[in-house]
C-alpha cells in the first residue's frame, strides 16, 4: 500500500478484516468517522442525513472489509473510501428529491462536491497528521515530547516553556524541530506524500 500507510495503517486495514476486533475498529472509526460526517456536511446534508451517511458507511466498510484486498493497481484507499461516501451521499440526494425537483436542487450537490473533494483531501491529510503526531510524540522522551506540546500545539512563549520544564531555549527548539522531522519522515514513508 502506498499512500495511506505502508505500515501502521496496511496494519490497521488487515486488522478490520476481523469485525471481531473491537479496539482496531474503535481507533478505524476514530479516524474516520468525523471525516465521513465532515464531508456529508459539506456536500450539503442536514445532520441526521449526515449521521445516517455515516452509518451507511460504516455498515458497508463492515461488509467490505473482510474481502477487502489493497492493491496499488486499482487505486488508493483514500479514492475508494471517498467514493463509498460519494455512493451513500449521492443516494441521500436521490432519496430526499421530490419527483418535480426544481434544477437548482439538482445542481447544488455538483457544485458542493468540487469543494466538499478539497475538504476531503485537507482533512485527510489532517487526521493522519494527527494520528502520526501521537505515534512520533509517543516515541519522544518525555522532555522533548512536553516542549514540543506546549510550544507547538499549546503555542506557549519560549520563555514560558523554559521556565515550566527547567530547559533552555535550545532545548525547546531542538525538540520541535525533532518531532517536526520525525512527523514529515513518518507522513511521507507512510503516504507517499509530503505533508
Amino acid at each position: 500500500m502506498s499512500t495511506w500507510t505502508e505500515k501502521t495503517s496496511a496494519s490497521l486495514l488487515r486488522r478490520v478484516k476481523d469485525p471481531r476486533d473491537e479496539s482496531s475498529w474503535r481507533e478505524f472509526v476514530d479516524i474516520y468517522e468525523p471525516l465521513l460526517y465532515r464531508y456529508a456536511r459539506l456536500r450539503g446534508l442536514t445532520h441526521e442525513n449526515a449521521q445516517e451517511v455515516v452509518q451507511d458507511s460504516f455498515t458497508q466498510l463492515v461488509q467490505s472489509m473482510p474481502e477487502f484486498e489493497y492493491s496499488s493497481d486499482k487505486g488508493k484507499f483514500k479514492g475508494w473510501m471517498r467514493r463509498l461516501a460519494n455512493n451513500k451521499i449521492n443516494d441521500m440526494f436521490k432519496r430526499r428529491r421530490p419527483v418535480n425537483a426544481l434544477t437548482d436542487d439538482f445542481r447544488r450537490p455538483q457544485e458542493t462536491e468540487s469543494a466538499a473533494d478539497e475538504i476531503w483531501e485537507e482533512q485527510w491529510k489532517r487526521k493522519h497528521l494527527r494520528y502520526y503526531l501521537k505515534e512520533v510524540l509517543g516515541e519522544a522522551s518525555p522532555t522533548t515530547r512536553q516542549a514540543f506540546e506546549l510550544y507547538v500545539v499549546m503555542e506557549w512563549p519560549v520563555e514560558k516553556v523554559m521556565e515550566s520544564l527547567n530547559i533552555s531555549a535550545d532545548q525547546v527548539y531542538a525538540a520541535k524541530s525533532r518531532i517536526t522531522q520525525r512527523l514529515r519522515k513518518r507522513y511521507k514513508e507512510q503516504s507517499g506524500e509530503n505533508p
